[in-house]
């Protein structure tokens, strides 16, 4: 068969090593951290108001980023929660207080499809409203045609 439209022969191309960088999220986001850090507190020192508010504020924000860095297992620490988040090994409180988050945010969302719940209803509602009203007019003008056509 000369139309055959099946490939004649098969090449194969060996594996080249990877070309772009390896940036892990964390990494990035950690160095992203510091670098605003150091340009916010570098900016508010500029400005040449320098209270002691703002002063513990920078370094409260500096110290968080900088534990949030050294979080081993590659995790991120969140600040309030007490522990690691995706990585790292937790102890019981930190346990509990991620735990506890977990129940939080389940308690939220199920608010929230309750409440999307609710308006699906109403749209359902007024859809229904909708065309009752759109079928009981188009019987009106069906029936006022015929009554013209009648006449005629």
């Amino acid at each position: 068969m000369e139309n055959d439209p099946r490939i004649a022969s098969l090449s194969i191309t060996s594996t080249l090593p990877r070309q772009t960088p390896r940036n892990e999220f964390g990494a990035v986001f950690a160095r992203t951290a510091q670098e605003a850090v150091r340009a916010g507190s570098g900016l508010a020192g500029g400005m040449g108001m320098s209270p002691p508010v703002v002063s513990a504020a920078v370094s409260s924000v500096r110290s968080t980023v900088s534990l949030a860095t050294s979080v081993p297992g590659g995790g991120a620490a969140v600040p309030g929660m007490g522990g690691a988040v995706g990585g790292g090994t937790a102890g019981k409180g930190e346990a509990w207080d991620l735990l506890e988050a977990q129940k939080l945010m389940a308690a939220e969302g199920q608010k929230f499809n309750l409440e999307y719940l609710q308006l699906q209803n109403a749209m359902q509602q007024e859809s229904r409203e909708h065309n009752a009203v759109s079928n009981i007019m188009k019987v009106r003008h069906d029936s006022a045609k015929a009554a013209i056509n009648n006449i005629r």
